[in-house]
């Protein structure tokens, strides 16, 4: 399809951070070559190494060059990401993209077009920036039936608790703190609510579990409640607090979701700090491993879309169609355990009355829901007379616990239930 003089042609669509950051990586590449970039403001002041006269504003002039024969996706978001890349694999061009929405969203919709048009996707670059997960999952660890995937997946989330632990000030602060560096989005909704970390994993269990998910069917609860008095205590105990991403599968069904949860010191994702990711994997023949890296930036990503764009290139020098290790081959979708099935151990703080009896009340209404406690403590009087009841609980099923809790908000026992975390052990 190309001889060796002959360079491949890309069009890249958006040229943000990551988009300025591809430009760099690829230029006075031997084989790639930059023939469009699409940008929505043309006049917007850019890096230098954006070359002027290859930008244009219509998207649509790209995916539709006869000579161009990989697309870069870097718009991010839905729309009109969506529209363009279908455009794109009917034309019968390759698809790169770094847009973890997009491929959780609408993934199992664009891998069967793609197989019908017989091009590929590669999506390296959506999930951990340059963490080279994906194609592990994909090649390297392809022997092993996979059993866990779980991690720390959102940069933004790991450097606001990691910045609440080291210098104990509030959720609010760190939150003002990571938009002002550029980690966190003027609107960080996505990054705190476990949406985007909700995105990546839905994207590495459907590959390492061969069944397609569904977005909305994976649970997610963002840190917008932690407080530094959680995160002192939970150093306390000898964890960790992280917003954490796990994937099981159990007999027939996925446990998938992410929410804040109590992790081990001992554990390897605990020392996962600021704005780096880390996911392990639990597989049949490896056991466990994890890797750790920079979940995002401009050249972590860049080196992923470089890599990803460097596996095309050999397929499509050499190959007459998809390599098969690339193609989405399952089109199942999975059975998703809901929240309130799975087990755990649990953290619980409560604000009570500084008075005789609560402790007891309490303990009864655990029992009740036979929610075992293992250890709990009373932490002195406040200046508003009332005392904070800490409990960790050993394994209970979540709907027992869920129970037990609306009964203690229903009560007149306590002011207010103030968080409850799950804990890993």
């Amino acid at each position: 399809m190309t001889s060796n003089d002959k360079k491949i042609k890309i069009g890249l669509l958006g040229v943000g951070t990551v988009g300025t950051g591809v430009v760099k990586v690829l230029t006075n590449h031997p084989v790639l070559e930059i023939k469009k970039i699409g940008a929505r403001d043309l006049n917007k002041k850019r890096d230098a190494v954006i070359k002027k006269e290859l930008l244009t504003s219509d998207l649509k002039s790209i995916i539709n060059d006869p000579e161009i024969e990989v697309i870069v996706e870097m718009l991010g978001g839905l729309n009109p990401s969506r529209e363009l890349v279908i455009e794109a694999i009917k034309n019968k061009k390759h698809i790169v993209t770094a847009n973890k929405d997009l491929i959780a969203t609408h993934g199992a919709e664009l891998f069967d077009l793609a197989r019908e048009n017989n091009v590929q996707i590669q999506f390296e670059a959506s999930v951990c920036g340059g963490i080279p997960i994906i194609n592990t999952l994909k090649q390297t660890l392809n022997a092993n039936r996979f059993s866990k995937i779980m991690g720390i997946l959102n940069g933004t989330t790991n450097y606001i608790l990691s910045e609440m632990l080291n210098r104990g000030i509030s959720y609010e602060q760190c939150l003002k703190e990571a938009q002002d560096k550029g980690y966190a989005e003027p609107d960080p909704t996505n990054d705190i609510s476990g949406k985007d970390s909700a995105y990546k994993l839905s994207i590495l269990a459907s590959i390492a579990f061969g069944e397609r998910i569904k977005i909305n069917d994976v649970y997610n609860e963002g840190i917008e409640k932690i407080t530094p008095n959680d995160i002192a205590i939970s150093e306390d105990l000898g964890y960790r607090i992280k917003l954490v991403g796990i994937a099981k599968k159990e007999e027939d069904k996925i446990d998938i979701r992410v929410h804040p949860a109590f992790i081990k010191k001992t554990s390897t994702l605990a020392s996962v700090f600021g704005a780096n990711n880390g996911v392990l994997i639990e597989g049949n023949l490896i056991g466990e491993l994890t890797l750790i890296g920079a979940g995002a930036g401009e050249f972590p990503t860049a080196s992923s879309v470089a890599g990803d764009l460097n596996m095309l290139v050999a397929h499509i020098t050499s190959a007459k169609g998809p390599n098969p290790q690339f193609v989405c081959k399952h089109t199942h979708y999975a059975k998703i355990k809901p929240i309130s099935e799975t087990t755990n151990s649990y953290f619980v703080r409560l604000r009570t009355d500084d008075k005789a009896g609560v402790v007891g009340q309490v303990g009864t209404i655990f029992g009740k829901h036979e929610v075992s406690i293992n250890t709990l403590t009373q932490r002195g009087s406040n200046p508003d007379s009332s005392a904070s009841i800490t409990i960790l609980t050993h394994l209970v099923k979540e709907e027992k616990l869920q129970a037990a809790i609306k009964e203690i908000e229903k009560s007149n026992i306590v002011k207010q239930v103030e968080n409850v975390i799950r804990v890993f052990e």
